[in-house]
């Protein structure tokens, strides 16, 4: 199924109350969903597209967010926000985020994985998809073969 522009709006809206159109105007999200809609598989998510581009849109503009912050500071690429682990606790009045020590990634962990657990958003991203591709697992006879 494609979704029109409108629909995807209307669910970033939906799905991610926190950015609000005052926040992020209809115009920003429809370059977002312009620019980040070739990042996220529509025909691996299939009917969860619209959610999943959501929390992706949504996970950048955080990530953007905290490297602009960092530059505005002084901090530059190598802050310690964006050099350290993957988020653990976030909290949004007088906001404050804890992060894993070191990469906090396991060595399984891709280098898009690492990046996408910076952020609730990221993490809820990677939820969704491991559930897809979950389903998609089991709907073709499991993993290795042994449940056919």
């Amino acid at each position: 199924m494609a979704w029109s522009t409108e629909e995807l709006i209307e669910q970033f809206r939906l799905t991610i109350p926190a950015m609000p159109a005052d926040v992020v105007s209809d115009a920003e999200l429809e370059s977002d969903i312009d620019i980040y809609k070739y990042y996220v598989s529509e025909k691996s998510f299939g009917k969860l597209f619209p959610k999943a581009l959501s929390y992706f849109i949504a996970h950048m503009r955080t990530l953007n967010g905290m490297v602009a912050s960092a530059v505005a500071s002084g901090g530059g690429a190598g802050d310690s926000n964006l050099v350290a682990g993957a988020l653990t606790a976030e909290r949004e009045g007088d906001l404050s985020r804890s992060y894993a020590a070191g990469s906090g990634s396991s060595s399984s962990d891709s280098a898009n994985e690492s990046v996408l657990k910076k952020t609730l958003y990221g993490q809820l991203f990677l939820q969704l998809q491991s559930m897809v591709i979950l389903s998609a697992t089991i709907r073709v006879g499991g993993c290795c073969g042994c449940c056919r």
